[in-house]
């Protein structure tokens, strides 16, 4: 018998310092205010119920989850290995305090090569991401669940849509809205097995004609 599993990665929504356009990677802040207030009043609209929530462990992933699934009373766990790449000596820097450092413009140019001081390299957050995905999946299994919704940050959705989406698309190109993302379905096999997913659907915010926020595939 096929096991079919999908798993839906949603971004955080936003929070000051993302408005501000600040790097926070491991840096641990809330959600911005008025984003609290547009994520209470979000109807979540997935194709089949969550069975499993999944979230990184710092706060503007663990305030996106308890507003979104409010009404959630399943499994849940929270995962350090789900948190966005450590930015280092820049986490909390804008491009205009950065721009004239050496090593910050080394690191625009060749992002996947070159590391943030004291920070952690493309690399190493590719397999800690890995890793993340791994322990997701055997907890999907231990659980019986056949849709997993993870809450987590912009670059580890990007990775995972480059890694397993089942069209092939760089790094940069996946757009991933705050409080947005993504549900790629496929069997556990083939997660097991590290192959692209076997379809692919979006996950959007929009507003009605009361104004209420809606969430579509």
């Amino acid at each position: 018998m096929v096991y079919y599993l999908a798993i839906t990665f949603i971004r955080h929504g936003m929070t000051p310092e993302n408005e501000a356009r600040r790097y926070i990677g491991h840096t641990d802040v809330p959600l911005a205010g008025q984003e609290k207030t547009r994520l209470l009043q979000a109807d979540l609209q997935f194709f089949k119920p969550v069975d499993l929530l999944v979230s990184s462990d710092l706060l503007r992933c663990r305030q996106t989850c308890e507003r979104l699934f409010r009404n959630y009373c399943g499994a849940k766990c929270e995962m350090e290995q789900w948190r966005e790449i450590n930015f280092g000596d820049w986490e909390g820097k804008t491009f205009p305090e950065l721009k004239e450092i050496k090593e910050y413009q080394q690191w625009l140019h060749s992002p996947f090569s070159v590391a943030p001081p004291n920070g952690e390299s493309y690399k190493a957050f590719c397999r800690r991401v890995e890793e993340a995905l791994e322990q997701t999946i055997l907890l999907a299994e231990q659980t019986n669940a056949r849709h997993v919704a993870v809450v987590t940050h912009g670059g580890p959705i990007r990775y995972v849509l480059e890694r397993y989406a089942p069209v092939e698309r760089p790094f940069w190109e996946w757009a991933v809205p705050f409080g947005g993302g993504f549900t790629l379905q496929s069997t556990l096999e083939r997660w097991k097995e590290k192959k692209r997913c076997i379809s692919l659907s979006e996950v959007l915010f929009k507003e009605n004609e009361n104004g209420r926020a809606l969430t579509t595939e």
